[in-house]
């Protein structure tokens, strides 16, 4: 889509609260400081995040300052994507050398951040049958050698070319959050809002979250699981494809065009595409374990935010009072029985 198209796109989308702009690789888009400026300024955009593979150094760094200058009130995530260790990340990813180039673009990241207090930095590793051996002494690397705000770990979703990649056994998959948890809570600790520092409530939430979101998907990848929270995918979000496609979700086909709206999204919003896509993804009981939607779902459900996450912040509280202390740190998984399997239609994990 042109600026222009993005243009006449925001003009006709109401305010809203966080713009997530994916890939490729995002940082190539030349006029990429002008477009979040665009939807900030005229959407209300208070947050936005961009992954990357680190590559484009120069022109990332670039790009970081021109949208810390145009949107001083914005918060910047940016997601470094790195799935292991020197040979291990650069195999995978097919490019030699991307990992010490990852790392160089992530320690100007951490220079610029200092200038800057709303840029966060995270890394982001999907787990897979490659390189789950890998993936938590390289959460424990950056959190051991690195400034940053956050890691996060998942499991591969999708449709992947080579299904050997999703070959992870469920014991396996829970064994790699258990030892995640830790080090998700330590980054949680050193968070900091406007104020300085995060407030015990809020850390509480924020650490029964990532128990929350790794049982759900722990349940969903080994057993089909159904979410405790109906998908609100289509309602809350939206997925807006490179070329004008739009999806209710990242793993569902595209059920319209906005340029056949014009590029006004009041219109799309309106139509019975998506609104009938809405109603499939009830009906085909579709439940994944695609962290941005199960996230967007989360805030967005009454029982989660006020029955599940308080029960979990309460469960980690009395775990970590009687803690022998010769035990591991890691935050117990809830223990449950084998779940029975949704009738999944037509999601992908």
């Amino acid at each position: 889509m042109t600026y222009d198209e993005l243009s006449k796109l925001s003009a006709t989308m109401p305010n809203f609260q966080d713009l997530w702009l994916s890939g490729g690789e995002p940082f190539l888009r030349r006029d990429l400081p002008e477009v979040v400026t665009l939807f900030h300024k005229n959407n209300g955009v208070r947050g936005v995040r961009n992954p990357t593979n680190g590559l484009p150094t120069d022109q990332t760094v670039k790009t970081v300052k021109a949208i810390l200058e145009q949107c001083p009130g914005m918060q910047l995530e940016v997601d470094i994507s790195i799935d292991g260790f020197g040979k291990t990340h650069d195999r995978i990813r097919a490019v030699p050398g991307n990992f010490d180039k990852a790392l160089q673009t992530m320690k100007e990241l951490e220079t610029i951040r200092e200038k800057w207090p709303n840029l966060t930095l995270y890394v982001n590793s999907v787990i897979t049958s490659e390189n789950r051996s890998e993936i938590i002494p390289l959460g424990r690397y950056f959190r051991e050698t690195h400034d940053l705000d956050g890691h996060y770990f998942q499991i591969i979703r999708g449709d992947p070319k080579d299904k050997s990649l999703q070959l992870v056994k469920p014991e396996e998959l829970k064994e790699t959050y258990q030892e995640a948890l830790p080090l998700n809570f330590q980054y949680i600790s050193k968070s900091r809002d406007a104020k300085g520092r995060l407030d015990g409530l809020r850390q509480a939430f924020w650490r029964a979250g990532y128990v929350f979101s790794y049982e759900t998907q722990l349940r969903n990848y080994a057993y089909g699981a159904k979410w405790k929270m109906s998908c609100t995918a289509g309602q809350t979000s939206i997925v807006i494809d490179y070329n004008g496609d739009v999806r209710v979700c990242e793993l569902r086909k595209p059920i319209g065009n906005l340029r056949k709206y014009g590029m006004n999204f009041q219109e799309f919003w309106r139509s019975m595409e998506r609104k009938r896509e809405v109603e499939q993804v009830e009906v085909d009981q579709c439940f994944c374990t695609h962290i941005c939607f199960m996230y967007d779902s989360m805030r967005h459900s009454k029982r989660v935010m006020l029955w599940e996450l308080p029960k979990l912040a309460i469960r980690l509280a009395i775990a970590t009072l009687v803690k022998h202390p010769t035990e591991k740190p890691n935050p117990p998984l809830e223990r449950e029985s084998e779940p029975t399997p949704a009738p999944v239609v037509n999601s992908r994990n």
